[in-house]
């Protein structure tokens, strides 16, 4: 699977570690915080705040955001073939 996508978005030497790397970097250049990156990438959470913070809506949001990033970086012509 992973293979396909790639090919059809034209990329070489991807890895899912890269993939979740790359996510996190464009995350944090759209200045998400720390905490809702940590979520993004499903790390278990640490500190007593996260039982009271409900990430839900802010991840979903953080989540597209940075999908549209990605997916501008790369280019829209790779993804429609």
């Amino acid at each position: 699977m992973l293979e396909r996508v790639c090919a059809r978005a034209g990329l070489s030497n991807i890895t899912p570690h890269t993939l979740r790397h790359t996510f996190a970097s464009v995350a944090g250049d759209l200045n998400f915080s720390e905490l809702t990156i940590r979520g993004l990438l499903g790390h278990a959470g640490q500190g007593v705040t996260q039982r009271y913070v409900h990430l839900d809506q802010a991840l979903v949001l953080a989540a597209d955001q940075t999908a549209e990033r990605v997916q501008k970086l790369i280019g829209p012509a790779r993804l429609d073939r």
